[in-house]
């Protein structure tokens, strides 16, 4: 990877952790290439399974609320729930720290 990594979660700086992930679509079509980066606080989220709190951090996205001035918060929501469940399947092992 080159340039500035963000957490592919919540956009935040400095990503630590790696997800192994498969290439998977999103329900729009467009194409999630392998693994996943995730920030510290993400990663806490998702080791405890806390999907609940995963998914409103998802929502403090820069892009996000451009989203819900468009689709509104519902279908947003949907889309973020949807996103994280084709993660899930698509993980392909255990996540590991990355160099800083």
């Amino acid at each position: 990877m080159t340039g500035a990594t963000i957490c592919d979660f919540c956009s935040g700086a400095n990503p630590l952790w790696r997800y192994p992930a498969a290439t998977f679509h999103d329900s729009f079509g467009s194409k999630s290439v392998e693994d996943w980066l995730a920030c510290e606080a993400c990663h806490a989220m998702i080791e405890a399974g806390d999907r609940e709190g995963l998914i409103e951090r998802a929502f403090r996205c820069p892009g996000i609320p451009q989203v819900v001035a468009m689709r509104g918060r519902e279908w947003a929501r949907n889309y973020v729930v949807d996103l994280h469940k084709r993660f899930r399947r698509n993980r392909r092992g255990q996540p590991y720290r990355m160099a800083s």
